[in-house]
């Protein structure tokens, strides 16, 4: 028997007599194997096993079929199977978030509160591990209008009849107009989140901005330490414009020591430790201003006065009065600032959003709008570093969407912050990204393929009196989320 005998006459055959029929077993296999589900090879056998088995669940469960628990396989069950393409499969199952992050949360077994299965995932065991280098080269690219296009001036979502207006991108200390109702589908446990959607209008880019409490100023952990080394790129470049961040060191003048600019940035990202921890790194960065004079200049960027970035991470300073020396320019580009009192790290997701996404759309944004001073060849170290971020939750929900073969020229940059907060007792998990990528799905239509490029930054929180729980719960969370967000970015429900 096969699955379009069952849908041709209608048939309902029970589990019992499934296992024993060795030429629909092996179909479905084969099915299940094309969705990811199944091992191939020599496991394509016609055999009824517990693989066999895991994969039917999976798939009913992921569709919200009950035909595994009723034990009975009708013409419903044939048809999602017949008809289920990878990546068609893969966005219908995404549909049913409540899966997903029961299937996130499966796979955290055996982690706890101090390696959590997607954050602490490491570029080691990406997909895209490989292309990071190149990465810079892919933020230069734009649509050409034929081959390749974008959402120009406005669009309207997919089942909605109202469109969506892409705004130039705001001036510099000027907060966009944030749409405070199209995140709403978040899950409860997001407290703050912004989103910044672009689309490419005569080759520059414009924004749509969508957020939940996306201007309140929180503590948004290791996220912020994207805000110093790029303050520090921006000081550097606004003295010397053609000095390339990556002929430099920094020094310690106290023990003559020198380590690579980038090294350094490398390790705030992946935690590897290499030279030092994340935490004291990101305390050194921050010895490059005061703390006083980078909370202006951030405020002075995002148009958010009421922001607080005072803070340490924690840790002492790697490097106490450290100076970034240029060994082709063979001078001292800058050095460290006074101490100063410090204070608080509140900022929103907002502003994170907004540095991040002047981050990935430099090369395309008004120079009037672009961050002051930073020029592109001392940015891509940050961006390369970036890329190597050790929390992986695109990594995971593109898997999760069965997209991995539908888009190209991916771009991935991102940052954890993690942390379990006394005050109000619960654990928090931050992420900030940026995700481009070139979705080649439409050309099966003889359409154009189509850039989908945004920024995001997300906060969420729980609290359960179990450490352990909490953080495997929001680990979870956070990856079903992203995971929705790219799903409905994709499908163009969030435009």
């Amino acid at each position: 028997m096969k699955l379009e005998e069952i849908v041709e006459k209608n048939l309902v055959i029970n589990l019992a007599t499934f296992k024993k029929d060795k030429e629909l077993v092996e179909q479905v296999q084969r099915k299940l194997n094309a969705l990811n589900l199944y091992p191939g090879g020599a496991w394509i056998d016609g055999i009824y096993g517990p693989r066999t088995e895991v994969a039917l669940v999976q798939f009913c469960n992921s569709l919200q079929l009950d035909n595994m628990k009723t034990g009975k396989f009708n013409r419903a069950f044939a048809e999602a199977l017949l008809k289920s393409q990878s990546e068609v499969f893969g966005l219908e199952a995404g549909k049913y978030r409540e899966q997903v992050f029961l299937d996130f949360l499966k796979a955290e077994a055996g982690f706890n509160a101090d390696k959590l299965a997607f954050l602490d995932r490491g570029i080691d065991h990406s997909p895209y591990k490989t292309e990071t280098e190149i990465i810079p080269l892919r933020l230069k690219e734009k649509p050409d209008g034929q081959k390749v296009v974008s959402f120009g001036k406005k669009a309207t979502p997919y089942n909605s009849k109202q469109s969506v207006i892409f705004n130039p991108y705001p001036k510099i200390g000027e907060l966009p107009k944030i749409d405070d109702k199209g995140l709403i589908f978040l899950h409860t446990d997001i407290k703050e989140a912004c989103i910044c959607i672009g689309s490419f209008v005569e080759g520059e880019i414009r924004a749509h901005w969508l957020g939940r409490n996306a201007l309140s100023n929180v503590q948004m952990w290791s996220t912020t330490k994207i805000i110093p080394i790029l303050n520090t790129i921006c000081k550097v470049n606004k003295q010397y414009p053609t000095c390339d961040i990556d002929n430099t060191v920094v020094k310690d003048k106290s023990t003559g020591n020198s380590y690579r600019f980038n090294d350094l940035v490398t390790d705030v990202f992946t935690y590897k430790q290499k030279i030092a921890t994340s935490n004291s790194l990101a305390a050194m960065f921050k010895r490059f201003d005061t703390y006083a004079g980078l909370e202006t200049w951030l405020k002075n960027i995002t148009g958010n006065k009421s922001l607080q970035f005072r803070g340490t991470y924690g840790e002492a300073a790697f490097i106490s009065c450290p100076e970034i020396f240029d060994q082709k320019l063979q001078r001292v580009v800058l050095s460290a600032a006074p101490e100063t009192a410090i204070g608080n790290n509140l900022v929103s997701a907002y502003d994170l959003t907004r540095i991040i996404s002047m981050l990935g759309w430099h090369y395309h944004l008004p120079q009037a709008v672009r961050l002051p001073g930073a020029q592109w060849n001392s940015l891509e170290s940050l961006i390369r570093a970036m890329a190597k971020d050790s929390a992986r939750y695109i990594d995971v929900a593109i898997k999760k969407l069965a997209l991995q073969n539908t888009i190209e020229s991916p771009v991935i940059l991102s940052k954890l912050g993690f942390g379990r907060s006394s005050t109000r007792n619960r654990t928090e998990l931050a992420y900030v990204a940026f995700l481009q990528f070139i979705d080649t799905r439409p050309k099966a239509q003889g359409k154009p393929a189509k850039l989908r490029t945004l920024a995001m930054a997300l906060r969420g929180a729980k609290a359960l009196e179990d450490i352990n729980q909490e953080a495997i719960q929001i680990d979870a969370r956070m990856a079903a989320e992203v995971t929705e967000i790219i799903r409905r970015v994709v499908t163009e429900e969030l435009i």
